[in-house]
């Protein structure tokens, strides 16, 4: 199964939220934003700030292109599983491995998220997911 089949599967479900990254004052909006989305889907509090955690590290490494760009926030559903995605189009790295992008975004992003992907239809997007414990 592909990358991109493996986040088709998964069934979108609210909430679903966005936030333009455009300077390093977002980050705080990001870390905010991230913590009430990982609220409504039920999240315990040390989750909410792993979340906002691994959510600010991507807008800081969106942020350094120099462009602005919108981080996606939604829950997503995998059978009886809920989760967070955070994803963001990264057309920048249009032509680059995906292999060194995922290792580089595995190596930052550490156990803080339980899946990272680059999805490179049609724009590059990286994709993170956390699912709920219970």
């Amino acid at each position: 199964m592909t990358e991109e089949q493996s986040v088709l599967r998964y069934k979108m479900r609210p909430p679903v939220l966005n936030v333009q990254v455009e300077d390093s004052m977002d980050i705080m909006i990001v870390r905010d934003t991230t913590r009430r989305a990982a609220s409504l889907l039920g999240f315990s509090p040390a989750y909410r700030a792993q979340l906002a955690t691994a959510a600010a590290s991507l807008a800081e490494l969106v942020l350094k292109t120099g462009e602005a760009h919108t981080l996606n926030l939604n829950g997503v559903i995998d059978g009886i599983k809920d989760g967070l995605q955070i994803s963001a189009e990264t057309p920048w790295l249009q032509g680059v491995s995906a292999n060194n992008v995922l290792v580089a975004l595995k190596s930052k992003m550490g156990d803080l998220v339980d899946e990272v992907m680059l999805v490179n239809n049609p724009t590059p997007t990286i994709v993170m997911i956390v699912w709920v414990r219970s």
